[in-house]
């Protein structure tokens, strides 16, 4: 780490995920960063999340009185970060469990690569050994964005640190000027994609994305949204990417691209039984883009 620690805030969302929630604030509390704090970020809960966290030492806490989804409480809470004196933050998943040295690790491997925004190695809560996230890809061209390395042995060598195309949001570290400089999150985006958003417009202004694979987080996928059965998954994730290919596709494939992508996905959801998740990607491709979202976050039952 550089002579100087930058302070780090963790911006921790929240949405009636308690039980992760606990978890997760559990490994932060283990973590050896020598100059960071937490904040959780309530979007609204009705499961004691609130009254959980208030009744934790060392936990600041921001209270939202509705659910203002990923982008709105990210904001919030980066807001009130940069308020409590953060130099970085750190958005992360209350679904995931963060090793001891991965936020001094993260800060390292920041300073060292010269980055202004970064994000570790996403494990499989439950296969540790693969990995979730090693990098991102983004192809304008094609239409294709993508986790790299996704599923690989997280000792095989697919995922080498250095500069990326674009840092998933479950665990993404930002400086937080730059953070201001460019707004946040885009609320446009319902959920998902919006982190590849970020991304872009980061790197139109001239700033470097790193893959910083000596921190490691460990993240129990799609467990807010009800897991990769889930039709509420399935049809964002692809009204979002299309949202965002929209406004970064280049040249006339991308359509294509990304259309090839959909079915697919579609077709893979149908050969795994999830035929409402099928059912959900199709609608997504065929609705309009001025059409008001399906499935809102309030209609999410939490197990």
């Amino acid at each position: 780490m550089g002579d100087t620690v930058k302070r780090l805030g963790v911006v921790v969302l929240n949405w009636n995920g308690r039980d992760h929630l606990v978890s997760c604030l559990d490994s932060l509390a283990a973590c050896d960063h020598p100059d960071h704090f937490v904040l959780v970020v309530d979007n609204g809960s009705h499961d004691g999340s609130v009254e959980m966290v208030r009744a934790r030492e060392g936990v600041q806490l921001l209270a939202l009185d509705q659910n203002l989804r990923f982008s709105g409480g990210n904001n919030a809470g980066a807001a009130r970060a940069i308020e409590l004196g953060a130099e970085v933050l750190l958005i992360l998943n209350n679904d995931t469990l963060v090793e001891p040295d991965a936020l001094a690790a993260l800060a390292t491997q920041m300073d060292a690569g010269h980055f202004d925004l970064a994000g570790p190695r996403i494990v499989y809560a439950d296969r540790p050994e693969r990995i979730w996230y090693g990098g991102g890809i983004f192809r304008p061209r094609l239409g294709h964005v993508a986790h790299r390395a996704i599923r690989r042995s997280a000792g095989d060598g697919a995922d080498p640190a250095g500069a990326t195309d674009w840092v998933s949001g479950c665990a993404l570290a930002i400086r937080a000027d730059l953070w201001q400089e460019l707004g946040g999150l885009d609320e446009a985006y319902y959920i998902y994609s919006e982190d590849v958003d970020l991304c872009m417009r980061a790197r139109a202004r001239g700033a470097s994305i790193g893959y910083c694979p000596a921190a490691t987080i460990r993240h129990d996928v799609s467990a807010t949204v009800g897991g990769d059965s889930s039709a509420f998954k399935a049809y964002h994730r692809t009204r979002a990417r299309r949202q965002l290919m929209r406004r970064y596709g280049q040249g006339p494939l991308w359509p294509v691209g990304l259309l090839v992508e959909d079915l697919a996905w579609a077709a893979m959801k149908m050969l795994q039984g999830y035929f409402a998740a099928a059912g959900a990607v199709l609608r997504a491709v065929t609705e309009p883009a001025s059409a008001a979202p399906r499935f809102p976050a309030e209609d999410l039952v939490e197990d």
